[in-house]
């Protein structure tokens, strides 16, 4: 399927586990997030992906501190890890890469763009995300790099029209997601209430912030 084009232009386990086991593979869509908790929602909108792109595998890449959020993560990096190794590890099409917390600091896309790229060269590179942050694609360091670079998947919402942004050289696609119906900051207040209601984190994620105590 080939990428839609802007109408305005002419248009790691370890860091290494991720990369190397994605690296012969075509298709590779990249999920950054800060994943305070992951909750089942992602791993939909990561399916929705895969199933309508034909995608070889999804890279969840937890951010160390979002250039866009001003506070910190609630939870730890390593819980946020383990959390995310907890969501993926049923689904093989799944991985986990660590190199925006291993690098530190603010987590801008561009680097972490430049690191995939040289660890996948043969591999066609996207980019999730939601809608609302596809209109604000020109606030982002470097984004016409970025677009030159890989193609955006843009999560079309049920009556939520966008316009893409005049970015020289952006590519994307949008696909049909699920709507979100509890974002993770919702989340962890009803965690921290007790009123957490079914189907809202994957079990196994849901018993380790229990087991953990997290956001109480």
């Amino acid at each position: 399927m080939k990428p839609n084009q802007n109408p305005t232009t002419a248009t790691t386990a370890t860091t290494a586990t991720a990369a190397t086991t994605a690296t012969a593979l075509q298709g590779v869509a990249l999920y950054g997030g800060t994943f305070d908790p992951v909750h089942c929602a992602h791993l939909k909108v990561a399916h929705a992906a895969l199933q309508q792109l034909d995608l070889s595998k999804v890279i969840f890449v937890p951010a160390a501190q979002s250039p866009l959020k001003t506070s910190a993560a609630h939870a730890s990096d390593a819980d946020r890890i383990e959390m995310l190794r907890l969501a993926t590890a049923e689904e093989p099409r799944f991985a986990v890469d660590i190199s925006e917390i291993e690098r530190g600091g603010t987590s801008y896309t561009v680097d972490t763009v430049h690191f995939f790229r040289q660890q996948l060269p043969a591999s066609q590179i996207y980019w999730i995300l939601g809608a609302d942050q596809f209109e604000l694609l020109p606030q982002w360091r470097q984004i016409e790099e970025i677009a030159a670079q890989l193609t955006f998947i843009v999560l079309r919402r049920p009556g939520y029209c966008f316009a893409a942004p005049p970015i020289t050289g952006l590519r994307f696609e949008a696909v049909d997601a699920p709507l979100m119906a509890h974002s993770s900051s919702e989340i962890r207040r009803r965690v921290a209430a007790g009123a957490l209601g079914a189907g809202q984190l994957p079990p196994s994620v849901e018993a380790f912030i229990s087991s953990q105590a997290l956001y109480t």
